[in-house]
């Protein structure tokens, strides 16, 4: 997966969730013969639901897409407006790319991220288009190597992170399960550029300072 040029080439999913309730049954008692007095019956205990089954993340493989992808979660560093805040957000802003590849839902991803991205468009349009083909891709996860401490704003209030990141190798699937494409691992440094408003961080646009 690239920042967003090099990994756009590739995705699908499919999630599901199911839920289980349990009734409750009572019984009572009778006297027999002569009347006596009954002993008393305990109350039924109230019926309590069975928790709900925790959905199973299933990876994607050559029989499938992967399944019931987790969401990232924001970190609370990620909120500050501080090195150390952008350094999370651009470490869970990969993460939700990884998201994207996996579950084909662009909607986390793209609520952190500007219009103004021309990459992440690009990615967005390759993913649709992967999805309308029935097409999935197994590997290509995008690992954070190191993200650099630069915290220094333009004066259109941009800042700038380089970023360095390894992308597993990966396969694309098509219909039936036929292999349409092999793609070797890679390593590359993105410049990575943000902006930081009333919303928190955003992802202004995304480029490859060095790579294949």
């Amino acid at each position: 997966m690239t920042v967003p040029s090099a990994r756009a080439r590739i995705s699908v999913v499919l999630a599901a969730a199911c839920a289980l309730a349990l009734g409750a049954c009572s019984g009572d008692a009778e006297g027999a013969g002569t009347p006596v007095p009954s002993a008393s019956t305990p109350a039924a205990a109230p019926a309590t639901a069975t928790p709900s089954p925790t959905a199973v993340y299933k990876p994607a493989s050559a029989d499938g897409p992967a399944e019931n992808v987790p969401v990232p979660k924001l970190p609370e560093s990620a909120r500050e407006k501080s090195v150390k805040g952008l350094k999370a957000f651009v470490k869970y802003w990969y993460a939700l790319l990884n998201y994207a590849y996996e579950s084909s839902n662009l909607g986390p991803l793209r609520d952190v991220t500007s219009t103004n991205c021309t990459r992440c468009e690009a990615v967005y349009d390759g993913l649709d288009r992967w999805a309308s083909e029935k097409k999935w891709i197994v590997g290509g996860q995008v690992n954070v190597l190191q993200v650099s401490d630069n915290f220094v704003a333009d004066t259109a209030g941009v800042y700038q992170s380089p970023v360095h990141i390894k992308m597993a190798g990966s396969e694309l699937y098509g219909r039936g399960g036929k292999k349409v494409e092999d793609r070797s691992p890679s390593e590359m440094i993105d410049l990575f550029l943000a902006t930081y408003g009333e919303t928190g961080w955003v992802a202004h646009d995304v480029g490859v300072i060095e790579g294949p």
